[in-house]
């Protein structure tokens, strides 16, 4: 039977370490790997300029697409002049063809001088009005590069 009550006694004692470890192993905070802790800082740090490239790209974009739309404004405007210039410029070929034929005949050619005169007036308002849109545009370009400059 001393056996049986040593051997009780060795199995007692090895749980008591067991527990003892056990409440050690428990009670203890867990060291971080210092691997881990540094990837994560890395992760972190890219994480953030990542974030902050992002803004300023979208910030980017829309300066853009305001930008793109606002040319787009003057364009359309451009291209409404330019097609009312031609229009005048072609009732000008007219009208001096007019003048040329009446001339070629000795007739008396006022009506057509008044409306040769008219369509020339015309011709140079729709000019002006042409190079004032243009002039629009290359300053429209011109203002956001003084800003930034």
């Amino acid at each position: 039977m001393t056996d049986v009550t040593e051997l009780e006694q060795r199995i007692l004692t090895a749980l008591d370490r067991i527990e003892y470890t056990a409440g050690q192993i428990t009670s203890a905070p867990a060291a971080p790997d210092a691997d881990m802790v540094e990837e994560l800082e890395i992760e972190r740090d890219t994480n953030a300029r990542l974030v902050e490239s992002g803004q300023q790209n979208l910030a980017r974009i829309e300066r853009l697409e305001t930008r793109v739309a606002r040319m787009t404004s003057r364009l359309e405007f451009m291209d409404t002049e330019n097609k009312r210039l031609q229009a005048v410029m072609g009732a000008l070929r007219d009208t001096n063809k007019q003048l040329r034929t009446a001339n070629a005949e000795h007739q008396g050619a006022e009506a057509t001088i008044n409306t040769a005169l008219e369509a020339e007036n015309e011709a140079l308002q729709a000019a002006r009005a042409a190079d004032l849109a243009e002039m629009d545009d290359i300053l429209g370009n011109i203002a956001p590069l003084v800003k930034e400059g």
